[in-house]
């Protein structure tokens, strides 16, 4: 573990995506202590509308007269929340699925990854609207149309992990020593395969937050005054050129987000994956 650490601390790209991301999970957990107006996240002040950055609003205010500086660390917290809850759903759902196509070899599996394929044919974006738009805007549909569109992605890579694995020496002598197929499964086959699993996770939370920043922006997210990115960024269109800084903060957290979340994910996949590893 010391020599994993040691190798991640040398990739500078990494190192700069886990500063990001620690510096979002810090803020998300105490926005409510560093945001200079806590109270204006929802509230609005009509006598401060669309006033430029200055020491009083360090990012300015928003169409609401709301500090946006306040709003995008309040922002965060829904950020992260529904990245890990779409991303953790994904997971429940096609591991388990690619784990069984993987492993058996009959008529069921085979209809597992059909499914999965269908899935896949259609952009995650498109499908991702179809549904949102169908539910109707709020956060639990956003998340729902992410877990829904987004699983197929882990099914089709622990499906094929699990049939390059199923053939190994030591997973054939467990079956021939009598294990069982979930025990064969559970105890040999997921432990081995968990690195990609990992990596993926780390880089699809960057792709899940970039979706639903997607979805907000064209209204299917929260409903307002909630403090969502995307939909921040939609709600600043009608001001721009003048009131600029209303849509460059939170394109900016989204940017940062995204980023650090994909130099993250790229420093677990070369630590996990010699196969992979880049030059740093």
């Amino acid at each position: 573990m010391l020599a994993l650490l040691k190798r991640f601390a040398r990739d500078k790209a990494a190192l700069l995506g886990a500063c990001l991301l620690g510096l979002l999970v810090i803020a998300a957990i105490f926005a409510p202590w560093f945001a200079p107006h806590p109270g204006d996240v929802t509230d609005f002040h009509i006598e401060r509308r669309l006033q430029a950055p200055a020491a009083a609003a360090l990012f300015g205010t928003d169409r609401m007269g709301s500090d946006i500086f306040s709003r995008l660390l309040f922002g965060a917290r829904i950020t992260l929340m529904l990245a890990a809850i779409a991303v953790g759903s994904a997971l429940l759902i096609g591991v388990p699925i690619g784990l069984v196509a993987g492993y058996y070899k009959n008529w069921v599996s085979d209809a597992l990854m059909r499914v999965a394929e269908i899935f896949l044919a259609v952009p995650q974006i498109v499908l991702a609207i179809a549904i949102a738009q169908t539910l109707g805007p709020s956060i639990e549909n956003v998340i729902l149309a992410l877990s829904l569109t987004y699983w197929p992605f882990w099914a089709r890579l622990v499906y094929a992990e699990t049939r390059s694995m199923r053939n190994e020496v030591f997973i054939e002598s467990a079956v021939a020593l009598g294990a069982s197929p979930w025990r064969v499964i559970v105890l040999h086959i997921l432990p081995n395969i968990a690195s990609p699993i990992i990596v993926r996770t780390s880089i699809g939370m960057g792709a899940t937050i970039l979706t639903a920043a997607t979805l907000g922006f064209l209204g299917l997210g929260a409903p307002p005054p909630t403090p969502e990115w995307g939909r921040m960024i939609a709600e600043s269109r009608e001001y721009l050129p003048e009131a600029w800084w209303y849509a460059l903060a939170p394109g900016i957290a989204i940017f940062l987000t995204v980023l650090g979340f994909n130099l993250f994910g790229d420093g677990l996949r070369d630590i996990l994956d010699p196969r992979t590893r880049r030059s740093v």
